[in-house]
């Protein structure tokens, strides 16, 4: 399997390959803008595998929550890529991340600012994602930015687990996407803005 995984959801975001067993993971230069720096850690990480873009055999991309600027250019990149290459595109959201990380947690949260927090929250099997106050957090919530050394690594387990899936079961994966959309989980301040004038 060899595949390329972006996450431009975070404030120091990051690509990881993987080319059979060999693995690889570059970390986007804080010190450019996401756009400026994600070709340049395709590029550095797939060489450490010894892949190029034709070599691809699916491209996945965290589609948040987490940064909104960093969303949109991850998700149109690997939508982009997918399309040039015609190749699977995969997407799972930075709480399905989290639980890969940290699989026994009460609830997974990111800070929304003003005090509450994008969450997730484990039912049935499955993520209940909801906005809620941090102070009504429950006890055992993890923080994303606990776990920021171990997401690189949950992201290779999930990609390689969903092309798997795909290549040798008759059940596809839920995870496939035909076109990779954000999870924004709160509208844009333009969105919001253009709401208020039409209400008013």
């Amino acid at each position: 399997m060899k595949g390329l995984i972006i996450d431009t959801t975070l404030k120091c975001g990051y690509v990881a390959v993987f080319n059979g067993e060999s693995k690889a993971v570059s970390f986007l230069d804080t010190s450019l803008s996401t756009q400026s720096s994600l070709i340049g850690a395709c590029k550095t990480a797939m060489a450490q595998v010894g892949l190029e873009n034709d070599d691809l055999e699916g491209i996945a991309a965290v589609v948040g929550p987490g940064s909104f600027t960093g969303i949109r250019i991850g998700v149109t990149f690997a939508n982009a890529m997918g399309f040039a290459l015609s190749i699977p595109r995969y997407s799972f959201t930075s709480f399905e991340l989290m639980q890969v990380a940290y699989p026994n947690a009460s609830a997974y949260w990111l800070d929304a600012g003003h005090g509450s927090a994008y969450t997730a929250f484990p039912v049935n099997g499955y993520l209940e994602e909801k906005n809620v106050e941090q102070s009504d957090l429950p006890e055992g919530a993890v923080e994303q930015s606990a776990l920021l050394d171990k997401l690189p690594q949950a992201a290779l387990l999930l990609v390689e687990k969903a092309m798997e899936q795909r290549a040798f079961s008759a059940c596809m994966p839920t995870a496939e996407r035909e076109y990779l959309k954000p999870n924004y989980m709160r509208k844009s301040q333009a969105e919001r803005v253009k709401e208020q004038k039409q209400c008013q």
